[in-house]
């Protein structure tokens, strides 16, 4: 199958900055690091620095974070982040892809066609230092990499099965949701939410098993004010109505389902989706949305698969998540310290 053509401009996004919460990361080159330097952690045999993560953090405005649990967090999201650049380095290497200082410079010289002025976007980006030079060219040439591992990938079978699988997401479908909602009991601490998980479950097989309807089970057991209508929150679209974490469920099912627990701010939620609205964009129309979709689908199974046969071990004393397992993925991932 030939790949569709996609110009390193399509990935720079995506790969060339790394999103964490909104902010993007110009992340650190992992060559070297001076001798004696402090390490968080090992990604195989690589090391990261802990002026890598440093770096990071400062770039997440970290110093404005005051709460603990906040800090924590932030430092695992950042230290993440390195791990996906180290990840997605070594598979790059894995697969004896390379570029060269020619192909480096064509991108600087399309991107900067002319000098830096003070307030270009490259002198926002970047100070004139000669390390932080060396710094975007390495950047680039690891961008320049992952658009050749993932151009491949992205042919127009692969572009049509994205559509067949996301249309109603990005095409102005609006579907007619019902859900059953478990609010927390501050008294339980931590338990709370894996409580309503397994009660959320429960309730869950019952409905599969015929035992009571989807409406009935919103009038006994929802905590929301939508069980005086069964559960019924009427149409909304993809986005802009809904928060996120409820929104992408309910685009995910079929007419009739029964999800499975879904954990939001407000709680543990059922959903079922009970009508649709089909939207009106054409294929084409969708094509810059489809393409970005199916680029984040292939970087995200990359870095899934690396994780799963790369060896990571962390620093004593360095915030990380700990690994997620199947039965609690609708749970944020957890922050651990090891001893």
């Amino acid at each position: 199958m030939k790949s569709m053509p996609f110009a390193l401009s399509d990935l720079s996004a995506l790969l060339l900055l790394i999103a964490i919460d909104g902010a993007f990361l110009l992340a650190a080159d992992p060559v070297t690091g001076p001798l004696g330097a402090d390490i968080v952690a090992h990604v195989a045999d690589t090391p990261i620095y802990r002026s890598e993560l440093e770096a990071v953090l400062r770039r997440l405005d970290y110093e404005q974070l005051t709460g603990a649990q906040q800090q924590l967090r932030a430092q695992a999201e950042a230290l993440n982040a390195l791990i996906d650049q180290r990840l997605l380095r070594m598979t790059i290497e894995r697969e004896k892809i390379t570029t060269d200082e020619l192909e480096v410079i064509a991108v600087m010289k399309r991107r900067w066609p002319q000098p830096a002025q003070p307030q270009s976007d490259r002198d926002t980006l970047l100070s004139n230092t000669q390390s932080e030079e060396q710094l975007l060219r390495s950047q680039i040439a690891l961008e320049i990499c992952l658009n050749k591992l993932i151009a491949p990938l992205l042919t127009k079978e692969s572009l049509a099965t994205t559509y067949t699988k996301h249309r109603r997401a990005i095409d102005g479908t609006r579907l007619r949701v019902s859900h059953i909602v478990l609010r927390p009991d501050p008294g339980m601490g931590a338990d709370a939410i894996p409580t309503l998980i397994q009660r959320a479950e429960g309730i869950r097989r019952a409905i599969l098993q015929r035992d009571l309807s989807f409406s009935d089970a919103a009038k006994k057991f929802s905590a929301g004010p939508s069980r005086k209508q069964d559960g019924d929150l009427g149409f909304f679209p993809r986005r802009g109505v809904m928060i996120e974490d409820f929104s992408r469920v309910a685009f995910q099912l079929a007419k009739g389902d029964v999800s499975s627990p879904v954990v939001t701010p407000f709680g543990v939620h059922l959903l079922t989706v009970t009508g649709m609205e089909p939207g009106a964009e054409s294929f084409e129309a969708l094509r810059p949305q489809l393409e970005n979709i199916l680029i984040k689908e292939c970087v995200g199974n990359i870095l899934s698969q690396a994780r799963a046969r790369t060896s990571i071990v962390f620093s004593p004393g360095v915030p990380h998540f700990e690994p997620r397992k199947a039965v609690d993925d609708q749970l944020p991932p957890t922050v651990i310290v090891s001893p």
